[in-house]
């Protein structure tokens, strides 16, 4: 004889637990109706764009290249992007974007150092950074305390490298220097000459200029004007004893 199984009783969900499903579902339009008008606020905007620590460049060059502006959303560009987009101006050797709400963006600029002058066809000085990009002077700009580049082609892979060896110099240590010149031999294709504000003419390379640098200081202040020759092995001789060599003595 079968037996008859009693229907089981739906179970009537709690109203606590109805309620606070509500509540949830609530709770989450309020905080998305919330972020919605957060992003159509003024808050989520850029307001102040802040450019520090340029010499050679101009504020809004900077501005320019970061593609975003006054009024754009604060979340559009993340600090790393933007600075990866500021380190394309040739004259940029650091930047750091900082982002601070609401709406602030400050873009702290490093150039790379003047190390040199060069003077133009028209007469017209430029500066050049250790970078070798070479920068007009705007009228009316002092020329900066730095030795003259004289006889270098633009596109001289020297030139860039004394441009680069002379930016890792304390500029103390070249401060006499006036004036340097490509001097290329078949030993030594880097050769330059250098002329200093106190009278010495110096001979040696690209290569060997950060080693040799410190002897130079040591000649200019404790021997008389004269030459010098700082290559595998150093020479020096006064002019006062190149000229007693060159005179002819009289005859009997």
């Amino acid at each position: 004889m079968a037996e008859r199984i009693p229907a089981l009783k739906e179970q009537a969900v709690p109203e606590k637990r109805r309620g606070g499903k509500l509540l949830a579902i609530v709770i989450a339009l309020f905080v998305i109706a919330l972020v919605v008008l957060f992003f159509r606020s003024s808050l989520s905007r850029i307001s102040e764009i802040e450019v520090k620590g340029t010499a050679h460049l101009k504020p809004a060059e900077v501005e320019a290249v970061l593609g975003v502006s006054k009024g754009d959303s604060f979340f559009s560009a993340g600090s790393g992007l933007l600075e990866r987009r500021v380190r394309t101006l040739k004259a940029v050797e650091s930047v750091h974007v900082a982002k601070r709400f609401p709406g602030k963006v400050t873009v702290s600029v490093q150039e790379y150092p003047d190390v040199a002058v060069e003077l133009g066809e028209q007469g017209k000085a430029s500066v050049v950074l250790s970078s070798g990009l070479s920068v007009p002077l705007e009228a009316g700009e002092a020329l900066p305390d730095r030795p003259v580049l004289t006889g270098w082609k633009a596109d001289d892979a020297n030139r860039a490298a004394l441009c680069a060896a002379l930016g890792k110099l304390e500029p103390s240590l070249i401060g006499d220097v006036s004036q340097i010149a490509p001097d290329p031999s078949a030993a030594y294709p880097d050769r330059i000459k250098m002329y200093t504000r106190s009278r010495f003419e110096i001979v040696t390379t690209i290569g060997l200029l950060p080693e040799k640098v410190g002897i130079i200081g040591e000649f200019v202040e404790n021997r008389e004007p004269g030459r010098i020759v700082l290559l595998d092995a150093d020479y020096y001789m006064p002019y006062s004893a190149e000229n007693e060599a060159t005179k002819t003595p009289d005859a009997p």
